[in-house]
């Protein structure tokens, strides 16, 4: 007879933690400036906090085969991402 085991990760199982509802909020353009804005349930605007600009840049790097003692070795590559934020952000 073969016995069957509880998996090991429903003792760890807990309720979820309580949650909030999040207000329903709609996107829109406004017609005057043709830029997105948000209004929230009673059609007001919704201010989201001042957003700037940036740029990004990926950078690769990669390492030769072998120490020079020798042909063939193992070979890497892979890349760095790096950002630039522009602090000016007093625009919805």
């Amino acid at each position: 007879m073969t016995q069957t085991h509880t998996p090991w990760g429903t003792g760890r199982m807990e309720p979820y933690a309580a949650t909030a509802t999040v207000p329903q909020v709609t996107p829109v353009i406004d017609p005057e400036t043709q830029i997105a804005v948000i209004l929230d349930e009673h059609g007001r605007r919704v201010d989201l906090g001042g957003h700037g600009t940036s740029t990004s840049g990926v950078t690769p790097t990669a390492t030769n085969p072998g120490d020079g003692s020798g042909p063939g070795g193992a070979t890497d590559a892979d890349s760095t991402e790096s950002y630039d934020q522009d602090e000016s952000g007093d625009e919805c």
